[in-house]
């Protein structure tokens, strides 16, 4: 894979001449955000620290903060893209900053063989420097039956940030998973483990650089990252400067964000992608504008492929009701980076035999979001989508059912809805949910694999001083699937029930319990590919 970087093309020279711009922009003192700096949101005592299934409706205009709370629980499964969508929850009560925890470490196991370990190791928290060590593994290896959803998600993270002048994060992050192709069994169970999983390593090397002025600031981030499957490697570098300044009470933006990828084993890909940004952020009256234009660019360096996409940029908010209902309201546009490690995450059970689409995307949204008697958050949202060249997964014709994908355009109108309910200091309860009206062009029947609501019922419960219990209720539509030699399947609906509990025994010990997939429904995350059944996690945790 290092190799491969050797045979860079040129043009990744253009990323590099975003190093030389070297401007500045205000700050009102608030922290950078540096992205995902997990250091402050590391270790919180509630029964929750990886995944079941992310149903989070995206209502915010990005000026606002999303609050922290969230239901999960551990990923025993993959849950696919297409079929949770990420929807993330904003109100316009923002939730207090999290400080940094003790060390800690937690262990536990399952049914399936399940093992399971996430520990987090740094410094206390220092006046200017915060570093540490992440490590996280969970797997499922319960036989030689990879039917049973078999898998191993292994990380390990090691990160930096200096808050002295200038700001400065680094990180180094390496994670490896395993999947196993196991859609075949269905009418021939005869291979063995060895031949139908698929590896995936996965390096990424992360900084950004944070210089603050009076009336400016400016912000660096380089990002690379070197991703192996089986059968296929890929490079990618990205380089992206912010940069503001105070012009008076309103603010001038440009944003420059460059991607190059390539493929390195089999197939001829190189690709450049160049966003420019500039746009203009204001009060008028009673809104707040922030208005401009996006330039997308996409450099095909082994192909004939040159274009530039404009699209207007647009935010904008006011209050219907100071303080208690917020009105909001954006456009946007450009084109969609897709690279093998974006696509292979959005469904692992992806193979080699597949073509990268670069779709074109234009959106325009609309939405509000309050409070009410302050113990009720609500909000809903409209958005439009114009999707050129979008990607759709399809089982292929081997043996194994693994899938490839074909193109066709998209348009989709999403509702997105939501509420939370602080019933008193022990029960809160919420809902999130979409609905989604999808139309696609003459090349394809259906939109493969995308459901047309999906929505998901939650609830925290303190039943004593140290009890707690969360639950929630999951839900998709049924989805329509295809394969490449035209036959069509209708997969049926997801319900999928999980409640957990945690007893926080002393100060720095508590242990947790987590019941997933409570109506033991193997349903179908992708066609041939089913879901565990009933599982359990159990284990402690140890605060340091």
């Amino acid at each position: 894979m290092i190799q491969s970087l050797k045979q860079l093309n040129p043009c990744i020279t253009i990323l590099l001449i975003l190093c030389s711009i070297n401007s500045f922009a205000q700050t009102d003192g608030d922290t950078t955000n540096l992205g995902n700096v997990e250091v402050v949101t590391t270790y919180k005592p509630d029964v929750a620290q990886s995944e079941k299934i992310s149903i989070r409706p995206v209502l915010e205009d990005p000026k606002v903060d999303p609050p922290t709370y969230s239901y999960i629980f551990p990923n025993v499964a993959y849950k696919p893209n297409s079929v949770y969508t990420p929807i993330d929850p904003v109100f316009t009560k923002p939730e207090p900053a999290i400080d940094l925890f003790d060390n800690y470490i937690e262990v536990g196991g399952g049914n399936y063989l399940t093992s399971y370990l996430d520990a987090s190791i740094h410094n206390t928290q220092d006046k200017y420097h915060t570093y540490g060590l992440k490590v996280k593994h969970h797997a499922a290896s319960a036989s030689n039956n990879p039917e049973q959803a078999l898998f191993s998600q292994n990380q390990i993270k090691a990160f930096g940030f200096r808050e002295k002048g200038n700001d400065l994060y680094a990180e180094i992050d390496y994670q490896r998973n395993v999947v196993h192709y196991y859609g075949y069994l269905v009418d021939t169970p005869s291979l063995e483990l060895d031949d139908i999983n698929q590896i995936y390593n996965d390096i990424n090397v992360k900084t950004a650089y944070t210089v603050k002025k009076n009336r400016a600031q400016n912000q660096l981030d380089f990002n690379l990252n070197l991703f192996d499957k089986l059968g296929e490697n890929e490079n990618s570098f990205n380089l992206a400067n912010s940069s503001s300044f105070k012009l008076g009470k309103n603010h001038l933006h440009i944003d420059i964000d460059a991607l190059y990828t390539q493929l390195t084993e089999t197939a001829d890909y190189k690709r450049l992608f160049v966003d420019v940004k500039p746009h203009y952020e204001f009060d008028y009256k009673k809104w707040k504008l922030d208005v401009g234009l996006n330039l997308s660019l996409l450099e095909g360096i082994d192909t004939s492929i040159s274009d530039i996409a404009p699209a207007p940029y647009l935010r904008a908010e006011t209050y219907l009701v100071p303080k208690l209902l917020r009105f909001y309201a954006g456009l946007d546009g450009g084109y969609v980076r897709n690279t093998l490690r974006s696509i292979s995450y959005e469904n692992l059970f992806l193979g080699n035999n597949f073509t990268l689409s670069n779709p074109i995307s234009y959106s325009g949204f609309i939405g509000m979001n309050g409070s009410f008697k302050r113990f009720i958050e609500y909000g809903i949202k409209m958005k439009q989508e114009q999707i050129t060249n979008q990607y759709f997964f399809v089982n292929d014709t081997n043996e194994l059912r693994n899938f490839t994908t074909v193109v066709a355009d998209l348009t989709r109108f999403t509702f997105s809805g939501e509420f939370k309910i602080d019933v008193n200091q022990n029960l809160d309860i919420g809902f999130r949910g979409n609905y989604y009206a999808l139309n696609v062009g003459a090349e394809i029947q259906e939109a493969w694999h995308m459901p047309t609501y999906d929505a998901s019922l939650f609830a925290t419960i303190r039943l004593a001083d140290k009890i707690y219990v969360n639950g929630g209720y999951f839900t998709t539509s049924n989805r329509q699937a295809a394969s490449l030699a035209g036959k069509d399947d209708a997969l049926p609906a997801i319900n999928d029930i999980n409640i957990g509990a945690e007893y926080r025994y002393k100060k720095n010990i508590s242990g947790f319990l987590h019941i997933n997939n409570l109506l033991n429904q193997r349903y179908d995350l992708w066609n041939q590919y089913r879901a565990q059944g009933l599982n359990v996690l159990a284990g402690v945790t140890f605060s340091l």
